[in-house]
């Protein structure tokens, strides 16, 4: 299965779909609000969910996965990537390095002989013992790739707290930090692969294993029991839900319908700052300050 991203209108989509995959099978999302990309995701998710071979995503899809798809490596808030980020990792995508491409590329050009079926045939059965190597040489020993870029950080942040403190150190932790987020999504992604070819081999065949993950998932997201401030062990889901709403209205505290304004007239009676003073609390912090305030 192919999910290919494009920029032809719904009038003219079913006349070039025809013409250009004529013996595909196709269904397309027109009616989704533009710019609703969560929209996307679920619709996706449960497209690809669905299906047991390969499947393949073409288009950029006017989102980001990680900084290193942003133009200068500018930071990434994690509100603009969660949703798209757990969509490839739900769905056990992986995204296509350049390598990937290249290799393919060397192989898809070459000549063969036969029919198109076969040419297809033979260009897939030589890409198998390649794609196997390029994978064997890019996440073997995916902890060590992890555990280098992490102390390489460590040392960094050493140095970032000592006495010495320039611009290319910074520079070199950001560098830094993003190898390290790289490679701990890759592991992410090669456990979460992991897991759904386990879910395939014996997730449609064992309803005993399927029901056993099914309950396991349900008792990692539930509360079943409690013990308050007394000691006391609370396992009724009313006193469950009872204590924990005590619990936060006593961390919160609670609204005022009237606050006191502050009598001006007896401030004014005790010690007031000095113009100087004053001046001296609004004043601008300068770096220096703060890293002396750490060190301290």
């Amino acid at each position: 299965m192919v999910v290919l991203e494009n920029r032809v209108k719904e009038t003219n989509a079913d006349s070039i779909i025809k013409k250009v995959f004529s013996t595909w099978k196709w269904i397309a999302n027109y009616d989704a609000a533009p710019g609703d990309k969560k929209a996307l995701w679920e619709d996706m998710r449960g497209t690809i969910t669905g299906i047991s071979g390969p499947s393949v995503m073409v288009g950029d899809y006017n989102t980001i996965l990680t900084s290193e798809d942003r133009v200068q490596g500018n930071g990434v808030q994690e509100f603009e990537v969660r949703d798209f980020k757990e969509f490839i990792l739900d769905v056990g995508l992986t995204e296509l390095r350049t390598e990937f491409e290249d290799t393919v590329k060397q192989y898809w050009i070459k000549v063969s002989n036969g029919n198109a079926m076969f040419k297809v045939w033979n260009k897939l059965k030589l890409l198998t013992v390649e794609l196997k190597q390029l994978n064997s040489l890019e996440f073997n020993n995916i902890g060590h790739k992890i555990q280098a870029p992490r102390s390489k950080l460590e040392g960094i942040q050493v140095q970032i707290l000592g006495p010495v403190n320039d611009s290319e150190i910074i520079a070199q932790e950001k560098v830094i930090k993003m190898e390290l987020a790289k490679w701990l999504e890759v592991e992410e992604s090669i456990l979460k692969q992991k897991s759904r070819i386990k879910w395939l081999k014996l997730g449609d065949l064992n309803t005993a294993y399927f029901h056993a993950c099914i309950k396991n998932r349900q008792e990692t997201n539930h509360i079943g029991s409690l013990v308050d401030s007394a000691g006391q062990l609370l396992q009724s889901p009313t006193k469950v839900e009872l204590e924990m709403l005590n619990f936060c209205k006593l961390l919160l505290g609670t609204s005022e319908a009237q606050i006191p304004a502050i009598n001006t007239q007896v401030m004014q009676q005790g010690d007031m700052l000095s113009r100087q003073q004053q001046m001296q609390l609004i004043r601008t912090v300068i770096g220096g300050e703060i890293k002396q305030a750490i060190q301290d």
